[in-house]
């Protein structure tokens, strides 16, 4: 079960049209899929908490807004942006590196 849909990426970025469904879908799946690598509890019969689904949309957003890679891009040396972590780590149990 998907923790989004792409009706809630699209109104959550304002696409009016169908004009970029796949990329949008390719972002929300993206998206998720970083979202659930991250974190380390599991979640029965695809109940996802509302931070999940947040934490989805605003990295829909990063991506949307950051498509080629640009160089000025914010990044501080993670893989996903300090406000989707922070969403994100109350369900995560910090690994010994």
């Amino acid at each position: 079960m998907s923790i989004t849909t792409l009706q809630e990426v699209k109104a959550h970025l304002r696409y009016d049209s169908n004009d970029s469904d796949l990329e949008l879908d390719a972002y929300r799946e993206a998206a998720e899929q970083a979202v659930l690598d991250y974190v380390t509890d599991t979640f029965d019969d695809g109940q996802y908490p509302k931070p999940l689904k947040v934490a989805v949309l605003l990295l829909c957003g990063y991506f949307d807004q950051n498509r080629n890679l640009e160089s000025d891009m914010q990044s501080d040396g993670n893989y996903l942006p300090a406000p989707i972590r922070s969403l994100l780590y109350k369900y995560r149990t910090p690994t010994v590196g």
